[in-house]
This record gives structure tokens, sequence and C-alpha cells, in this order.
């Protein structure tokens, strides 16, 4: 398993051990992908999940740029198009934007959580 999908792995476990209920993992459309759909309460949370070993290229929040917060948004309408018309989310919904850190260091895994970051 690649660094990437280890992360995304331990993100969700990391979510489900905190209450959060995983819908989808990997959402993919033409725009991009979604690593995360989760429900927390009364919140839809859409995820981005970045895993780095090193600090190399910066801390990995620094990968989820404007322009990748915008296509996020973007595959978040194309998820929401693809549910079931009894499954659509309400007006009482909150829909969210969380990201997910993970650096490993000195073969430990540091998570930071990022609630409603963009």
């Amino acid at each position: 398993m690649n660094l990437g999908k280890w992360g995304e792995s331990r993100a969700a476990k990391y979510l489900e051990d905190r209450g959060f209920v995983i819908l989808q993992t990997n959402f993919r459309c033409r725009i991009g992908e979604i690593d995360i759909v989760a429900r927390e309460g009364e919140s839809l949370v859409f995820t981005e999940v970045k895993t780095r070993a090193d600090l190399l290229y910066g801390l990995p929040c620094e990968a989820v740029t404007e322009r990748k917060q915008k296509q996020l948004a973007r595959v978040a309408e194309a998820y929401l198009a693809t549910l079931p018309r009894s499954a659509r989310v309400s007006a009482d919904v909150r829909l969210r934007f969380d990201v997910i850190e993970i650096l490993i260091r000195s073969g430990r895994a540091w998570i930071r959580h990022t609630r409603d970051a963009f």
C-alpha cells in the first residue's frame, strides 16, 4: 500500500474513533476525487487527507491550495448529485470541508485534523 492510501485508511479510522460515520472513501468523478465523505451529527463532512513522510515539500496542509479547495467543492457538488432523491441533503444538514494532515516522524504518525478548513 502506498503512503497516500495508507494515510487515507489511517484518517478514516481516526474519524471513526471520534464518532464520524464514514459514508464513502475515494469518491471519484471526472472533476477529481474526495478522499473521505462522512457524517458527524448534522454535518456532512468532505475530508481531504494529506500524508507526508518528510517536510521536503512543506507541511501537508500547504498542498490544499485555493485551486484545490475550489476543485473539492465542485467534486462535493458532483457527489451530492449522485445521491438518490430519498438521500438528498436537506436544508438542515451542514456541509463542511475538513483537512487531515498526517506526518510520519520517527516511525510515528502525527495527525492534525482541521475542521471547517475552508
